[in-house]
Protein backbone atom coordinates (compact mmCIF):
# COMPACT_ATOMS: atom_id res chain seq x y z
CA UNK A 1 0.00 0.00 0.00
CA UNK A 2 2.89 2.56 0.79
CA UNK A 3 4.47 1.01 -1.94
CA UNK A 4 2.14 2.36 -4.32
CA UNK A 5 1.21 6.16 -2.84
CA UNK A 6 4.73 6.53 -3.08
CA UNK A 7 4.83 5.43 -7.06
CA UNK A 8 1.70 7.61 -7.44
CA UNK A 9 3.18 10.43 -5.87
CA UNK A 10 6.55 9.94 -7.64
CA UNK A 11 4.35 9.68 -11.19
CA UNK A 12 2.39 12.88 -10.57
CA UNK A 13 5.64 14.65 -9.47
CA UNK A 14 6.98 13.74 -13.27
CA UNK A 15 3.67 14.56 -14.91
CA UNK A 16 3.56 18.51 -13.27
CA UNK A 17 7.39 18.99 -13.96
CA UNK A 18 6.98 18.00 -17.91
CA UNK A 19 3.61 20.46 -17.97
CA UNK A 20 5.72 23.23 -16.12
CA UNK A 21 8.25 22.73 -18.66
CA UNK A 22 5.90 23.01 -21.35
CA UNK A 23 4.20 25.98 -19.92
CA UNK A 24 7.74 27.83 -19.69
CA UNK A 25 8.38 26.90 -23.88
CA UNK A 26 5.10 28.67 -24.06
CA UNK A 27 5.66 31.65 -22.59
CA UNK A 28 9.02 32.08 -23.67
CA UNK A 29 7.70 31.55 -27.23
CA UNK A 30 5.17 34.48 -26.37
CA UNK A 31 7.36 36.77 -24.65
CA UNK A 32 10.42 36.29 -27.63
CA UNK A 33 6.97 37.33 -29.74
CA UNK A 34 5.95 40.29 -27.76
CA UNK A 35 9.58 41.74 -27.94
CA UNK A 36 9.58 41.58 -31.64
CA UNK A 37 5.84 43.29 -31.84
CA UNK A 38 6.99 46.18 -29.25
CA UNK A 39 9.78 46.96 -31.52
CA UNK A 40 8.22 46.70 -34.43
CA UNK A 41 6.02 49.68 -33.01
CA UNK A 42 8.69 51.61 -32.03
CA UNK A 43 10.06 51.17 -35.43
CA UNK A 44 6.28 52.08 -37.09
CA UNK A 45 6.05 55.12 -34.37
CA UNK A 46 9.32 56.39 -35.77
CA UNK A 47 8.71 56.02 -39.32
CA UNK A 48 4.98 57.79 -38.72
CA UNK A 49 6.81 60.74 -37.15
CA UNK A 50 9.20 60.94 -40.08
CA UNK A 51 6.58 60.71 -42.94
CA UNK A 52 4.47 62.94 -41.45
CA UNK A 53 7.30 66.10 -40.46
CA UNK A 54 5.75 69.06 -41.24
CA UNK A 55 8.94 70.25 -43.16
CA UNK A 56 8.26 67.23 -45.37
CA UNK A 57 4.98 67.36 -45.85
CA UNK A 58 5.63 71.27 -46.94
CA UNK A 59 8.56 70.15 -49.36
CA UNK A 60 5.67 67.46 -50.79
CA UNK A 61 2.85 69.97 -51.03
CA UNK A 62 5.24 72.68 -53.14
CA UNK A 63 7.20 70.00 -54.81
CA UNK A 64 4.08 67.83 -56.11
CA UNK A 65 1.44 69.55 -56.12
CA UNK A 66 2.98 72.85 -56.81
CA UNK A 67 1.63 74.84 -53.76
CA UNK A 68 3.32 78.34 -52.64
CA UNK A 69 3.15 81.03 -50.31
CA UNK A 70 -0.01 83.37 -51.13
CA UNK A 71 1.61 87.08 -51.94
CA UNK A 72 -1.11 89.20 -51.05
CA UNK A 73 -2.44 88.57 -47.30
CA UNK A 74 -4.80 90.61 -45.09
CA UNK A 75 -5.49 89.93 -41.64
CA UNK A 76 -8.73 91.24 -41.05
CA UNK A 77 -9.31 92.08 -36.66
Amino acid sequence: MLWSAVLISAISQLSVVTWNRDLLQVWQKADAERQTLAEEHSRLVLEKSTLTAHGRIDTLARKRLGMKEPENTRVFR
